[in-house]
């Protein structure tokens, strides 16, 4: 059982906010992009990797714990920020990051990253990876949950919406699928783009167990992630975050530009300084 009272909103809004500041740091001294969805992923991360996942130093590689799945591995950056901030990957190590050529952090995820449950990057794929550990989990009786956490863009992709009948059949009630809902992709609004409304009404045609959430509001997301942590149904359940694209940085919130643009140093200091007026 997940205890609900491991760490206080305060204490969950300070870590997230470290890791922001880490994601701004490293992707101006990288001097690369997909700030925007990486940003908008934070809380959702720091909820999973502060007690709702059953993961620490002693089972990083182990198959035998709760398995998380970046699918978006555009946002990688925002994974390795969350497991240096737990002390998982070293300072050093991830200093490297879009800096060293020999580097293991890759700018999408990479199997051997103490923490990195799946190689992601190729869009649409993590869900159909997630699907066969759930199913392995299931088949050896190991009462583990899988995680894996999409771009609401990624639904593009005609093999997450094949996935959804598949996880039913074998009634994976162990997988959990999290779909960052900000609305925007690389080129522009979801809804504009590759229109995805009525979302929920869709998935649960699937008969999926459906459930929406703000995904910032730390108390809310808590209390889903523990009960759905807890279910031991007969679905497989999907998640709606409801994020901002960019969320911390005005100038960012909500802009198509944060999924590519670079972040000069100037332009990083008032970042991080509207960070710390938070």
């Amino acid at each position: 059982m997940v205890e609900t009272n491991l760490f206080s909103r305060q204490e969950l809004k300070h870590f997230a906010s470290r890791v922001r500041e880490r994601i701004i740091r490293a992707t101006c001294r990288a001097g690369v992009s997909h700030v925007g969805g990486s940003l908008s992923i934070v809380e959702v991360l720091t909820c999973l990797y502060n007690g709702i996942l059953d993961i620490n130093r002693e089972n990083l590689f182990s198959r035998k714990r709760d398995q998380f799945i970046l699918s978006k591995g555009h946002s990688a950056l925002a994974l390795y920020s969350t497991l240096t901030e737990k002390g998982f990957l070293e300072e050093a190590l991830f200093e490297e990051y879009g800096f060293r050529e020999e580097t293991i952090l890759g700018i999408h995820p990479e199997l051997g990253v103490p923490g990195v449950d799946a190689a992601t990057g190729s869009l649409g794929h993590g869900l159909a990876i997630a699907i066969g550990q759930a199913l392995a989990f299931k088949m050896q009786g190991l009462d583990h949950k899988v995680w894996v956490l999409t771009g609401d863009g990624e639904f593009d992709e005609g093999i997450n919406w094949e996935c959804l009948p598949v996880a039913l059949r074998y009634q994976l009630s162990n997988l959990v699928l999290i779909i960052d809902r900000n609305h925007l992709q690389l080129s522009g609004f979801t809804e504009e783009l590759h229109p995805l409304e009525p979302l929920d009404e869709k998935l649960r045609a699937f008969d999926w167990s459906v459930e929406m959430v703000d995904g910032h509001d730390f108390p809310m997301l808590w209390k889903l992630l523990v009960r759905v942590k807890e279910y031991r149904g007969c679905k497989p359940t999907v998640i709606i975050a409801k994020t901002v694209k960019g969320r911390g940085v005005s100038e960012l919130e909500n802009k198509v530009k944060s999924h590519y643009c670079n972040i000069p140093q100037e332009v990083a200091e008032r970042y991080l300084g509207v960070l710390a007026d938070e």
